[in-house]
């Protein structure tokens, strides 16, 4: 029976009758090392006077040496045969899968975390998935008992220290992370609140260190002065990141008012000089003023917008013109009104 040394090691041949091996490697090695092959008798048997070898994947790629050493330069299963001439002339090959393996580690992707939520689940990952590399896990914090700690990955659902270990004939990796629980704020603007006339109302998120504030008027301070019905909502983050947010509604309870004068004077002297609605308790406008052919003369959105007397950049003519008013009031409700004014100069 013939045997193959590889870097120190007899490795036993199985009877190939010509035909392949299964793919099971029987050496393994890493990236860029090199086999020292060996051919030889055992006692009793004829003398080898002549070895052809093949080494897939191997440098060289061939030998007629006995005890060739062949490098391999790149990972993959490789098949290595030899076939030995002996002293009467007879020939008999044999050979072995040999699996080159990675010989680095490339980065473990976990990172130090914080949770806000004491519910969670997060998977962590050691990367690193090569053929013949191995994982176990760790925690000086959680008793990992009863969880598979040898998979690439980890699902945790509690805070604490963890750890990995990367490893395989090549070498090993280690990292370790901690899932830190963090604090969620506390916020509450308490419930709806009835004002009148758009009475200013004070808005409290509360004020602890650390925490930022972002109401949905842009504000960043821990108070704001509500000065107009409608909602206002805010997000608080806490120092770890932790978001909480509440909101509250500001409702007029006063029905809106509504006044559009007569007449005006646009000669630069005030008052009266700006033709515009008097509004309380209304949120949108739209205002366009017509003369008395129809022409559209002025409009706007703008709900403290008014008309200074001008067309296309010279002064109207007096006379009578149309005011379409359409508004929006704090609560929603909508009202159309149209009313006829002079222009007087």
């Amino acid at each position: 029976m013939k045997r193959l040394l590889s870097i120190g090691l007899f490795v036993a041949f199985f009877a190939l009758a010509n035909s392949a091996l299964g793919q099971t490697p029987q050496l393994i090695i890493c990236k860029g090392s090199s086999i020292n092959y060996q051919e030889f008798n055992d006692p009793g048997s004829l003398p080898s006077v002549a070895w052809d070898w093949k080494f897939a994947g191997g440098t060289p790629a061939t030998s007629t040496l006995r005890q060739p050493a062949i490098t391999y330069p790149d990972t993959g299963l490789f098949y290595t045969e030899c076939t030995s001439t002996f002293s009467d002339g007879s020939k008999k090959t044999q050979g072995i899968y040999v699996l080159v393996i990675q010989n680095t580690f490339d980065p473990i992707p976990m990172r130090d975390t914080t949770v806000c939520n004491t519910a969670f689940s997060i998977n962590l990952n050691a990367a690193n998935n090569y053929r013949e590399y191995h994982y176990y896990w760790t925690s000086s914090d959680v008793n990992l008992s009863g969880i598979d700690t040898t998979k690439r990955t980890l699902n945790i659902t509690k805070p604490g220290s963890y750890s990995v270990k990367v490893y395989s004939k090549c070498g090993s990796s280690t990292k370790t992370i901690t899932v830190k629980q963090g604090t969620k704020p506390v916020v509450d603007l308490g419930i709806d609140k009835f004002v009148c006339r758009n009475a200013a109302v004070v808005l409290d998120a509360g004020n602890t260190v650390g925490n930022t504030y972002l109401w949905n008027t842009g504000a960043t301070s821990p108070t704001i002065t509500g000065t107009t019905a409608g909602l206002y909502s805010v997000i608080v983050t806490s120092a770890d990141g932790c978001k909480s947010s509440d909101q509250v509604q500001l409702i007029d309870s006063c029905p809106p008012i509504v006044y559009l004068p007569s007449a005006f004077t646009p000669n630069d002297a005030p008052p009266n000089d700006i033709y515009k609605p008097y509004l309380e308790g209304y949120a949108k406008m739209s205002m366009k003023i017509f003369n008395r052919w129809g022409q559209l003369m002025f409009e706007t959105t703008d709900i403290n917008g008014g008309w200074d007397g001008n067309y296309m950049n010279a002064p109207a003519q007096e006379g009578v013109y149309i005011c379409l008013l359409e508004l929006v009031g704090n609560n929603t409700f909508r009202k159309v009104l149209k009313q006829n004014f002079t222009l007087l100069r």
